[in-house]
């Protein structure tokens, strides 16, 4: 049985850019995604031998595609932890460990990304400056014509009110 690949790439490119979207929240990087599991779907086209199973047969690509290039993206990308995102998750795993750990990370992060930006504008300079630049207190309250301890105070008061929203987002 001949299997039309025009015909599955328009009835399935709905179908797969939703998988990789749904995994990389990106719809650049989910059109890549798209391009890349049609890419390797029609080189193993004839491994395909029921137009039924199509739609799963596709999905598996593209959840595994989605994955990998995940898992490049954590790897290829340093991932800065502070002592916050260790105290939540008592320990911080290589980046070599499984994917779904190495996905939950990735999403651990975004989400912390997103609660520091609800975080005042004075605390959030001091926490990134601190966080993804590695700068220490003396550092920072150089760059920002601050008092040490007003940075160690502001520092503080992020990490606190980080900690809080997880404590609220998560108890419930």
């Amino acid at each position: 049985m001949k299997i039309n690949f025009n015909h599955l790439y328009e009835n399935y490119y709905k179908l797969v850019f939703q998988i990789a979207f749904r995994i990389t929240k990106n719809k650049t990087v989910s059109e890549d995604i798209v391009q890349e599991t049609f890419l390797k779907a029609y080189k193993k086209l004839d491994t395909l031998t029921e137009n039924e199973k199509a739609g799963s047969w596709l999905s598996a690509i593209a959840t595994r595609t989605s994955i990998d290039f995940l898992r490049k993206e954590i790897r290829a990308r340093e991932v800065l932890l502070d002592p916050f995102t260790i105290e939540l998750n008592g320990s911080i795993l290589p980046a070599g460990e499984s994917v779904q750990e190495s996905v939950d990370i990735m999403i651990l992060k975004q989400d912390i990304e997103t609660h520091i930006k609800q975080l005042p504008l004075a605390q959030q300079e001091v926490f990134m400056l601190r966080v993804q630049h590695g700068m220490n207190e003396e550092e920072i309250a150089k760059k920002l014509d601050l008092k040490k301890s007003t940075v160690k105070t502001r520092f503080f008061r992020a990490r606190k009110k980080l900690k809080h929203m997880y404590t609220l987002k998560y108890s419930a």
